[in-house]
């Protein structure tokens, strides 16, 4: 606070300093002013018709015109004011004794130059003009009564008492406008004054807010760096310490004393020391940040890991001044990292023994879906082909019984291969790799239907695909995954006189959604978990399949990235949708 005391008195002083300096000139130029008119206006032209010599009038207007010059000086912040000081004294001395002396008004002008000299000159220098001023009045007082012949009395007494009356009033106007200036300018200042003042008790306030504010943060910040668990510190630019937190004593195993003050040789072992002040002078010379790490042992000799922040403190002028540190216990988390690093190995490990055991069952798979396709088919076309050869040519000397039973053996031998081609069809879809282009389902929809028509010609089902529905995906994998959805379309609604198959495109919890829908036997909401399942089927043997279709058309539209759902409704139709990238 006492700072700002002599702040505000120092504000203070400069203000009032510079109101006076402006008052001065502008009085200066009043009396300019003053001077010149009454010289040319007033003295001279009463002189005249008093018929004083002209030798005063000459003075007069000399005077008059050096005033004029002054004038023109302040137009270039020249302020001459002990010259127009001399000049006015020059002129009383010249003029004393020609025009009445001490019975004209000649003294009453030297009021004029005393009231000028408190205004216009200050401390020592005021005295010495004062003193000058004085002895020259005595001296031409003095200098009269020796010699009264010098002076040149008056013609009339009408002419010095109306001499004396101008130089009164001459006197009076310049001594009005010196007062009048100055209390003009006192109260303009004091006005000035009190705002000043006031708006300084105001920054006062202020500044004790912030001051208090700053306190605040500053214990705040003392707070948050003493409570910190990392390690904090700071170094003068020769490498004391000027600041140690709790954490930082805690690491070192040092108290406040042992190290404020002190710098690295005095805190650390030698060693320490050493690469630790290696670390500061890169810091410093670099003019940046570094981080490092650094292996401490504590008091039991237990091995610390820290992480070091070093990096320079800089004053308002940029300079380098010091160093701050932080430093954190990353013991644990090494070594939680040398942990993790090993189970990243062992997983690794284990993902190469595990790929290598799903690359040999993916090609015992193999093997047995060869061993299917090649040595399953030999004997169901072994018994199929037996079949139709007893039909043929036992036929007529077989019993009705005999001849169904061949039959049977055919269609089970036929739907066995059937269900061998799905079971191959559906390990091929897992194993394949897929090729993704641009596929029009439209058109594909359209096409399966023309093949189904064409095996059926008598059925009458009417198609509505919706054109224009472009995906991504394996074009081969999509034609069976249609195949088999439109197929089961068809099949089911066989019963209708009227078929009606829709494929199209709809909006499903604000995603876009595939949809295939029929008019057939639908199925019950309850199963429609089993519905995708392989071997599952929900209908009954009055519709072929091997329950296979559905669990293939999951798969493949799993593959692309999308699922697949039903709803159904018992005698009323069915609808399956699915979701697959748009192109």
């Amino acid at each position: 606070m006492s700072e700002m005391r002599s702040l505000i008195a120092t504000l203070k002083s400069n203000i009032w300093q510079r109101g006076s300096s402006t008052m001065e000139q502008h009085l200066f130029v009043l009396l300019c002013l003053t001077a010149a008119a009454a010289s040319f206006f007033v003295v001279i032209p009463t002189n005249y018709l008093q018929h004083l010599p002209v030798y005063i009038n000459v003075c007069v207007a000399v005077f008059g015109a050096l005033t004029l010059l002054l004038l023109l000086e302040t137009r270039r912040d020249r302020y001459h004011t002990t010259m127009l000081f001399f000049l006015f004294m020059a002129l009383l001395n010249l003029i004393w004794f020609p025009n009445g002396a001490s019975e004209g008004s000649l003294p009453s002008y030297f009021f004029c130059l005393l009231m000028y000299l408190p205004i216009f000159f200050r401390g020592r220098t005021r005295w010495l003009p004062l003193l000058l001023t004085v002895l020259d009045a005595v001296a031409l007082m003095v200098l009269e009564l020796q010699f009264p012949e010098w002076a040149t009395p008056f013609r009339t007494e009408q002419d010095r008492i109306a001499d004396n009356i101008i130089g009164f009033a001459v006197t009076a106007l310049c001594c009005t406008v010196m007062l009048w200036t100055l209390l003009r300018s006192y109260e303009t200042e004091q006005n000035r004054l009190v705002g000043l003042n006031e708006e300084l008790q105001r920054l006062v306030v202020e500044r004790a807010a912030v001051e208090g504010a700053l306190l605040q943060n500053r214990e705040l910040l003392n707070s948050v760096i003493d409570g910190t668990t990392d390690a904090v510190f700071v170094k003068d630019i020769s490498g004391r310490y000027l600041l140690f937190n709790a954490a930082a004593c805690h690491m070192t195993g040092k108290s406040l004393d042992q190290v404020l003050g002190r710098d690295d040789n005095e805190v650390f072992p030698q060693e320490v020391a050493r690469a630790v002040m290696e670390m500061d002078r890169e810091v410093l010379q670099g003019n940046q940040a570094m981080t490092v790490e650094r292996e401490l042992k504590t008091g039991s000799g237990a091995p610390w890991v820290l992480e070091v922040i070093k990096g320079p403190l800089h004053n308002k002028q940029g300079d380098v001044v010091g160093l701050f540190g932080i430093a954190r216990d990353v013991t644990q988390s090494r070594r939680m990292a040398e942990e993790l690093r090993l189970l990243n190995q062992e997983l690794e490990r284990r993902v190469v023994e595990r790929t290598e055991r799903l690359e040999s069952a993916m090609q015992e798979q193999e093997a047995f879906s060869y061993s299917v396709s090649h040595d399953l088919r030999g004997p169901l076309r072994h018994i199929n082909s037996y079949g139709s050869i007893l039909l043929e040519e036992f036929g007529p000397s077989l019993a009705p019984e005999a001849k169904g039973y061949l039959e049977r053996i055919r269609t089970s031998s036929k739907r066995m291969g059937d269900l061998i081609d799905d079971l191959l069809e559906l390990s091929r879809i897992g194993r394949s790799d897929l090729k993704k282009v641009e596929v029009s389902l439209s058109d594909l929809a359209f096409g399966i239907g023309c093949k189904l028509q064409d095996a059926e010609p008598a059925r009458r089902v009417d198609f509505l695909i919706e054109p224009g529905l472009q995906v991504e995906g394996d074009r081969l994998l999509l034609e069976l995954m249609l195949e088999n959805l439109v197929g089961n379309a068809w099949k089911y609604s066989s019963v209708r006189a009227r078929a009606r198959i829709e494929f199209g495109c709809c909006r499903h919890d604000g995603k876009g959604a595939f949809f295939i829908k029929d008019n057939g036997v639908g199925f019950d909401m309850a199963y429609q978990d089993k519905l995708f399942g392989a071997f599952q089927r929900l209908h009954g043997a009055e519709f072929e399949g091997t329950g296979i279709g559905l669990a293939t058309v999951k798969r493949i539209v799993e593959r692309h990235g999308g699922a697949v759902w039903a709803n159904g409704v018992v005698d009323q139709g069915a609808t399956v949708y699915f979701t697959l990238p748009r192109c």
